[in-house]
């Protein structure tokens, strides 16, 4: 089975019709007890961001194992030819490259969601727009002058800025939102939500990779204190009889 066809059936399999845990406030949540929405995370990283934003902080067994992706299938789809399992997650393109093509090094994204806030990443991918002013034609309202291309943007479609009358973008407080263009794109707006929501799932993932292990471990600790507490309660029966 090649890359093409396991993302192509990993699509399929984890539908974008699932519901982001997103609040009438448009504030993100993450869930790191969603694998399905951690492994579309993963696709989006993987097809979209690895080339340029590295993971240095996360290793790929690491992740195999926490979203449970079988390891020989992870090697064989999701492993870069240059990379072992045990490997820390690096980027295809060079920091003198970024550096030559886009004015700056390209952040690792490990601790971005720690840095920015889930809720940030997902806005920040909603809010590009074009801008004919930057070199790459696009500009982000969370984020001026912002170096990225706008990768997701053959997805979502091509965005417009639009502003209240006398106000401008990144004024505080702005009156300005991202409106469509004429060039539609290939899902829905409530698809690419989700979208920007497993992307930014991941991230925070990759941010706080423990938390998988500290709430398993927790728990543990948690029935420990329990099962020890009616034997200490027992013992303190038991002690206490011939007293009275």
């Amino acid at each position: 089975m090649n890359r093409a066809i396991f993302i192509a059936l990993l699509s399929c399999f984890f539908s974008l019709s699932a519901v982001a845990a997103v609040s009438d406030q448009g504030i993100m949540t993450p869930d790191f007890n969603d694998r399905a929405s951690l492994q579309r995370g993963l696709k989006i990283y993987s097809n979209y961001c690895s080339g340029c934003h590295q993971l240095s902080y996360m290793r790929y067994k690491e992740i195999s194992i926490d979203l449970g992706i079988p390891n020989a299938l992870f090697e064989e789809n999701l492993l870069p030819k240059y990379a072992r399992i045990g490997d820390q997650i690096t980027a295809a393109m060079t920091p003198a490259d970024a550096k030559r093509w886009f004015g700056a090094k390209a952040p690792d994204l490990t601790l971005e969601a720690k840095r920015r806030s889930p809720n940030w990443i997902y806005h920040y991918l909603q809010s590009f727009y074009q801008d004919k002013s930057r070199p790459l034609g696009v500009n982000n309202l969370l984020l001026k002058n912002v170096a990225m291309p706008n990768v997701l943007e053959h997805l979502q479609g091509q965005r417009l800025l639009q502003c209240k009358q006398g106000e401008t973008a990144f004024k505080a407080g702005h009156g300005c939102r991202t409106v469509a263009g004429e060039i539609k794109g290939r899902i829905s707006e409530q698809d690419f939500k989700q979208i920007a929501y497993d992307t930014a799932n991941f991230l925070a993932y990759t941010a706080d990779p423990s938390r998988f292990e500290r709430e398993s471990l927790g728990l543990k600790v948690l029935l420990f204190v329990a099962l020890f507490s009616v034997f200490a309660y027992l013992l303190k029966k038991e002690f206490w009889r011939d007293v009275r």
